[in-house]
């Protein structure tokens, strides 16, 4: 397992993003994570994570308590940020 993950934070990517998804597959989405009662606040908590291991692409939340939740794969969408990756130690 690799220590090290790719993560986007671009908020006009994830916005364009979140507008492919759309409001239906979003929400369901958030119903699957438990997430439906707490929706996300703002658009600064979201980011884009790519795991080198398995080449998987998920959109992710971080509430402002630092507790951070795996929304939705994100892999096949046409709005995946290109620039401004960061290379990062996973979170354990």
């Amino acid at each position: 397992m690799s220590i090290t993950v790719f993560r986007n934070y671009n908020i006009k990517c994830i916005k364009a993003l979140l507008k492919e998804i759309g409001k239906e597959r979003y929400e369901c989405a958030l119903r699957d994570s438990g997430l439906i009662a707490q929706k996300p606040i703002s658009m600064q908590g979201f980011y884009v994570e790519y795991e080198t291991d398995t080449n998987d692409i998920y959109l992710y939340y971080r509430y402002p308590s630092q507790v951070t939740f795996k929304i939705m794969p994100v892999l096949g969408f046409w709005n995946l940020p290109y620039d401004d990756w960061v290379r990062e130690l996973k979170n354990k």
